[in-house]
Formats: structure tokens, sequence, C-alpha cells
């Protein structure tokens, strides 16, 4: 995988340990969204705590669209802002002082 994927594909990257995950992670641009499978929560803090994404959802995938209470937006590379609900009011308002 060398670029970011556009698209209804799930790339599965096979890896030895829970430091090359976050590694591999932490050596390519922000992704949008980050999945991961686990069921030790140790894993998942791991992971949570030492990597940045626009969004973490755990044993599940694009589980973070369906709720709209929550913000939906990337970072770095993958975009900045937010949108769904009020937090995509905010990103897309303009709030004009008026004195």
């Amino acid at each position: 995988m060398q670029e970011e994927i556009f698209g209804p594909v799930l790339p599965i990257i096979t890896i030895e340990s829970v430091d090359e995950a976050v590694e591999l992670i932490n050596s390519r641009d922000k992704p949008l969204a980050l999945y991961v499978f686990t069921e030790k929560q140790g894993v998942v803090n791991k992971i949570r705590d030492n990597t940045s994404s626009g969004g973490f959802t755990v044993n599940d995938t694009i589980l973070q669209l369906s709720v709209e209470e929550l913000p939906f937006g990337g970072v770095g590379a993958s975009g900045l802002g937010s949108y769904h609900g009020k937090f995509g009011f905010d990103t897309f308002t303009h709030y004009k002082p008026v004195l």
C-alpha cells in the first residue's frame, strides 16, 4: 500500500506485533479512519494512544459514520475539520463579529 485508498476496499495488513503496527501507521500519512480488530484491550489502548487518525473504531468498520452525534473528519493529509450534525454546521459556518 503506497497511496490512500478511496472506495469500498478494506486493506488487511498482517503484522507480527503491536509495536510493528504502530510503527507502520506512524510511518505514513494519518489515516481518515483506523480500524483495529482484537479482543485485547491493551492492544486497543496502545494503538489508540500512540497513533493519530480522523476516527478510530474497534472490531467494526464504518461505524463512526453512522453516529450523527459524533464528528467525522480527518487530520493532516486526510482532511481538515469535521462534519455531521452540529459539527458540520460549525465547520462550515463563519461567525462574523459585528460591533
